[in-house]
């Protein structure tokens, strides 16, 4: 209860927040009007850009990978700079169309941003739906030249918005999106290719993969039950395919405890992913994957391989979910949960349509 009062309260409290933050943080001290032409930067002048990718995401650091690619070559002259944090940043670790990564932590902002605003940033790209005070402060710290934001029109700090309905539409994919902050720098035709670069990681060369099977989702009600993960497994075995499981270090364990306890399935859990890079190694040698999870997604469309993915019913809260965040190759097939029961319920990702699901994996994964 006491924690249900203090969600209401943080609710209640979190527009009056912004609304102060917006008065002290969105503004600029100097303008730079001679680098704009048109709504578009005049990218003769740029020698450097700033990415901001400081809430962590893999999947959306994975998309971010088509414009480093594509700037680099129209623009090889240019610096790129990302900020980053968690496991967000392994996807650019050995990426060569990035020159700088900078290490985001909560806390830490005014350090880091006084760092960059040393380096003279002449562009820096925001993709926040909704800015929370502390990264208005960031933003505002770093003193970029121009700073390109997602539906900031109405706002002070930035000089370019890449907005909706008119640069882009919400049911677009990705992809579309971020080519609309492309074209605020001049690059209108674009590879929409991810790239993940791989370094000396998990060695795969006697792992017999198959598919892969990635259990986790975002929350732990976008997670496989063990239910969900012997039925799909029991299936790819009828087709004589292994399955392979994929995870994060801290969920081990509990994946080895499900190995254990269906010692007649033919599935192999790896007994030493460190990183999002080891998972990638094993997707890249894969015959496909099965997942829950839109940074999965990502990945594995980065190494085109054939991918079943589940979503939220009916597209999610805004209906675009599966739209916006599905595989790069929409022929890949998707699958939908059923809406939750009751008010207040989450989703539960176990609850698709298991006939479907046997269905795909019998015409996509043999």
């Amino acid at each position: 209860m006491i924690r249900k009062i203090n969600r209401v309260i943080q609710d209640l409290l979190r527009p009056i927040r912004l609304q102060m933050g917006r008065k002290i943080w969105d503004k600029k001290t100097e303008n730079h009007e001679e680098l704009i032409k048109n709504n578009k930067v005049d990218m003769g002048r740029v020698k450097s850009i700033l990415f901001l990718r400081y809430d962590g995401k893999i999947g959306d650091m994975v998309i971010n990978t088509l414009m480093f690619r594509e700037i680099q070559k129209r623009y090889p002259n240019v610096k790129i700079g990302v900020v980053a944090r968690g496991a967000a940043k392994d996807i650019i670790k050995f990426n060569p169309y990035v020159n700088e990564i900078y290490d985001y932590e909560k806390g830490k902002e005014r350090e880091l941003a006084k760092e960059i605003a040393e380096k003279n940033y002449d562009v820096l790209i925001d993709f926040s739906e909704m800015l929370r005070v502390n990264q208005m402060k960031f933003i505002n710290l770093c003193k970029a030249k121009i700073n390109i934001g997602l539906d900031k029109e109405d706002w002070q700090i930035f000089d370019i918005s890449v907005t909706e309905n008119k640069d882009y539409k919400n049911t677009d994919h990705i992809t579309q999106r971020y080519g609309a902050y492309l074209k605020k720098i001049g690059i209108d035709d674009f590879d929409k290719k991810y790239d993940v670069f791989l370094g000396k990681n998990i060695e795969t060369r006697n792992m017999d993969i198959g598919i892969v099977l990635n259990p986790y989702g975002a929350s732990k009600h976008k997670h496989f039950n063990k239910e969900t993960l012997k039925f799909i497994i029991e299936i790819l075995n009828s087709l004589n395919k292994n399955a392979t499981l994929i995870y994060s270090p801290d969920k081990y364990s509990e994946l080895e405890e499900f190995v254990r306890e269906n010692k007649d399935l033919k599935v192999y859990l790896p007994q030493n992913i460190k990183s999002i890079l080891d998972s990638s190694e094993i997707i890249k040698n894969s015959d496909g994957v099965i997942t829950p999870d839109t940074s999965i997604v990502h990945i594995a469309s980065a190494f085109n391989k054939k991918i079943i993915s589940i979503y939220p019913p009916n597209g999610g809260k805004y209906g675009v979910d599966h739209l916006v965040w599905g595989p790069l190759d929409l022929k890949n097939e998707m699958l939908f949960c059923k809406s939750s029961t009751g008010i207040g319920e989450e989703i539960n990702i176990n609850t698709f349509d298991k006939s479907q699901m046997k269905e795909r994996i019998l015409g996509e994964m043999n």
